[in-house]
């Protein structure tokens, strides 16, 4: 099985992998070729594909306020964290990462799915707020 992730380097969440991400998953035809010349405003996407890149912290997320749908699977993310802005999402994957604490996601008052299987839970935290 090929698993290319063994091979990188642990990644943060930067400008420039947020960006690529971005105009990856955007509209390919006309209309996302004038976005990727205008530029994509983070705060205008609604979901968000990071899976399988290595990212050991979430990171650099404060501007994609109104993102909805966030995916993070596969990684080597240790701790919840940098998600306190993104109070609109309502889907959000952790799941295959080394995440020992579910905590970091009382903010996410929206929040209707949450995967966390395959991780290396011992404690859970800060659910209190989530309905």
């Amino acid at each position: 099985m090929n698993q290319p992730c063994n091979s990188m380097e642990p990644r943060v969440m930067d400008d420039d992998m947020l960006k690529l991400a971005v105009g990856d998953q955007g509209p390919q035809e006309e209309a996302g070729q004038l976005a990727k010349q205008e530029g994509i405003l983070f705060k205008d996407v609604l979901s968000l594909q990071l899976d399988f890149r290595n990212i050991l912290r979430i990171d650099n997320l404060w501007q994609f306020e109104n993102l909805r749908k966030l995916q993070l699977d596969n990684n080597i993310i240790e701790k919840i964290e940098g998600l306190e802005n993104l109070a609109h999402l309502v889907w959000l994957d952790l799941s295959f990462n080394n995440i020992e604490t579910i905590e970091g996601l009382d903010t996410l008052v929206n929040l209707e799915d949450l995967s966390l299987f395959n991780n290396r839970i011992s404690k859970i935290d800060s659910l209190d707020a989530l309905v």
